[in-house]
């Protein structure tokens, strides 16, 4: 179902959002729906997860709840639709997992989804924050850890997704010391592929686009396969480094192929959404001037981190500015020669209080953006003709 439809519907009931009783013991930490809107995952602090069923009616009827983690449960997303029923967690056991469903298991029988695959970061430092991507049915993962190593991953067997492994990681912005808070965040670009000026500039169409963020600083990365095939892997190129002048909790990349520019909102502490546009100037005399654009070379696909990441000391600093780690040594390449410029196209207000979570909606013909924070509220922001973000919808908290 469009996102217009689905839209217009809403504005014909009393109430735009539905409530219902999830029982939780403690906290909802997180909630993620499937694509296609008729299922809903909630993970909360009491250590459970539980998924619901969604009927024309808009009902809400439990299909399974059970023990994911041996403490809470952090963050839940739904992985692409065209692989199964699947989603993923990371909790406050240092634990990653994969959850697949089990048709042959009973509703309400604790055992409806099977965890088919489970990591624990081998630095031993908790992971913050994930993300998942699909390029024509190949799954890909990313993990970041609170100490700010970045990594990716491919399944060993991509139809099973029982086995992983890492085929890059680095430091985006050096190793962080525990004791500090960089709140680092990333967003994959979900799309059938890059946008049409970063395909202009010459930009490999397979490419992963993904963005982290930490403290008052977002770097956008191209991951693009180098070597021969069967032996080529991912390797992530930092592109362009947006700087703000507030702390940000969380980003989002718009989603879609078809605009010619990037867009990337995030979600900051001061009570505001700030939305960059990244563009990829293609002009001829473009390919001439110089960019600071580095390629770190991986070890090749791994199934753990390797003894140099594992044992690597926590490092000192309290700040993005006094932190001079990095990854361990590795061989820095020549760089893809293509220009990234960025922008602040909208700096929008949401009642000064903190902003934590952010959603791009994208139907195919436009992008509105869900934001909700420390006031409860919900609002639901969309471009105008002119080309200015508007709050078009702000539900107040039930």
């Amino acid at each position: 179902m469009g996102e217009n439809n689905y839209l217009n519907e809403i504005e014909g009931r009393k109430s735009g959002f539905q409530s219902f009783e999830h029982a939780a013991q403690e906290i909802v930490l997180a909630a993620s729906f499937n694509s296609s809107g008729t299922r809903i995952v909630l993970c909360s602090a009491d250590h459970k997860i539980k998924v619901y069923n969604i009927d024309q009616d808009d009902e809400y009827f439990l299909v399974d709840q059970w023990r994911g983690h041996d403490a809470e449960v952090l963050d839940v997303q739904w992985l692409a639709s065209s692989l199964g029923q699947f989603f993923a967690t990371i909790g406050g056991d240092n634990k990653f997992k994969l959850w697949r469903e089990d048709p042959s298991q009973a509703f309400k029988s604790g055992r409806r989804f099977r965890c088919i695959f489970s990591q624990s970061p081998l630095n031993q430092v908790s992971y913050v924050s994930f993300g998942s991507m699909t390029i024509r049915h190949d799954l890909y993962l990313s993990l970041i850890t609170h100490d700010g190593l970045l990594s990716l991953l491919e399944p060993a067997d991509p139809e099973l997704l029982g086995s992983w492994n890492v085929i890059d990681n680095i430091y985006p912005f050096g190793q962080h010391h525990r004791g500090t808070e960089a709140r680092f965040r990333l967003t994959f670009h979900q799309g059938e592929g890059p946008s049409t000026n970063a395909i202009f500039a010459g930009l490999d169409p397979n490419a992963i686009s993904l963005a982290v963020s930490a403290i008052e600083h977002i770097k956008v990365y191209r991951a693009v396969k180098s070597g021969e095939p069967p032996e080529s892997n991912y390797l992530f190129y930092e592109m362009i480094e947006i700087r703000t002048d507030a702390t940000i909790n969380e980003i989002a990349w718009a989603p879609g192929c078809l605009r010619p520019n990037d867009v990337i909102a995030a979600a900051c502490n001061d009570g505001t959404i700030r939305i960059f546009e990244v563009d990829t100037p293609h002009e001829v005399d473009a390919w001439s001037r110089p960019s600071a654009v580095k390629v770190y070379k991986s070890n090749g696909p791994q199934r753990a981190f390797s003894a140099t990441l594992r044992n690597a000391p926590s490092g000192i600093g309290a700040g993005l500015a006094g932190m001079s780690r990095s990854a361990p040594p590795r061989e820095v390449m020549n760089s893809l020669n293509i220009r990234h410029e960025w922008k602040q196209i909208a700096l929008l207000s949401h009642d000064e209080a903190p902003v934590w979570k952010i959603r791009w909606i994208y139907d195919g013909n436009y992008n509105a953006l869900a934001s909700t924070g420390d006031n409860g509220k919900v609002h639901l922001w969309k471009q105008s003709l002119s080309g200015d973000y508007v709050d078009f919808a702000e539900i107040e908290p039930v």
